[in-house]
């Protein structure tokens, strides 16, 4: 996204604060909102440190890769005299997670000096286009870099490169949902989706499209299900105590996003599933029966999956102590 008018057009669509990115440094995490406050799509917005221009009103939105065109029209459909060009670098970039001790290190020695808001010298940024991960503490860097540009040549140190089916598995251990297999368009609520505890959400700005029922679900305080990491283990198993990742495992195919899951014994559904992979997965579940079934106080199953497959929620440890205890 291009043109002076960019941080205020996106201002009004998105759940978090331009003026803290509007001068160029790290990008930040972010949602798009229905007018009814109901989840379209998470993403990053990263300002385009770089260029003739710069510093200079350029943007780019890291999406669900699926959602690219759906954001696109969303985007162009409140354009209208805004001085703002838009168009798809989707074959021109490659996003990139990164993480490890030394990468921690130095954004501890480096990063945390710099305030909110303001312009962050090159030499204090891994790269360009890109943010250390604000959805959980300690979580990796993301960079978005030119398809010209090898990620070893940002690294403060030696890397190994895995899979992007690591980076999955590591998102899901840390209870972290993204995209649309978790967070379902114009269904899913950004605070269930867990956008409050991911710094995704600024309390404090003003309008944006979905901010009425966003806000006033945030002041009464009261959020009654959330998205949480889960295992899935056979009903004549031991109920997991700790998550762990089988990686010899294959994710059960009778299992598909949004699938009720219920107590055992329960006509009431306790919520529904989201992705997932080997053993493990996300599911966004009424927080009453997840505390009981952290207790081993219940089961809980997925009925449409077989009898004999039951999933164990667990609270991840980086929640706000009061939510988790």
């Amino acid at each position: 996204m291009d043109g002076v008018d960019v941080p205020k057009f996106l201002q009004g669509l998105i759940t978090n604060h331009m003026p803290l990115i509007a001068a160029g440094g790290d990008g930040f995490y972010t949602a798009f909102l229905t007018p009814q406050g109901r989840m379209l799509y998470d993403a990053f917005v990263y300002p385009v440190n770089v260029g003739v221009n710069f510093p200079h009103p350029k943007f780019i939105i890291e999406c669900p890769a699926s959602a690219t065109q759906s954001l696109l029209k969303h985007l162009k459909r409140y354009i209208l005299r805004s001085k703002v060009k838009i168009r798809d670098v989707t074959e021109e970039y490659t996003p990139w997670s990164v993480w490890g001790d030394a990468l921690n290190h130095e954004h501890a020695s480096t990063m945390d000096k710099v305030p909110a808001g303001l312009l962050v010298k090159k030499d204090t940024r891994l790269s360009d286009i890109g943010c250390h991960d604000p959805r959980v503490p300690g979580f990796g860097y993301r960079a978005v870099l030119p398809n010209t540009q090898d990620i070893q040549s940002i690294l403060p140190g030696s890397f190994e490169e895995l899979s992007s089916d690591e980076y999955t598995i590591r998102r899901i251990l840390n209870g972290i949902p993204e995209g649309t297999q978790d967070m379902w368009p114009e269904q899913s609520l950004p605070l269930e989706a867990n956008l409050d505890y991911m710094n995704g959400v600024d309390f404090r700005k003003g309008c944006y499209v979905g901010q009425e029922l966003t806000i006033r679900t945030y002041h009464t305080g009261v959020v009654r299900k959330r998205i949480v990491p889960v295992q899935y283990y056979q009903k004549d198993e031991s109920i997991p105590t700790e998550m762990r990742v089988d990686r010899s495992s294959t994710y059960p195919s009778a299992l598909e996003p949004q699938m009720d899951v219920k107590a055992e014994g329960a006509k009431r559904s306790a919520g529904k599933l989201a992705s997932g992979v080997h053993n493990i997965g996300l599911a966004l579940l009424r927080l009453d029966p997840v505390e009981k079934a952290v207790e081993h106080e219940i089961r809980m199953e997925v009925p449409n999956a077989g009898s004999d497959l039951c999933l164990q929620p667990f609270l991840p440890s980086w929640w706000p102590a009061e939510k988790s205890e």
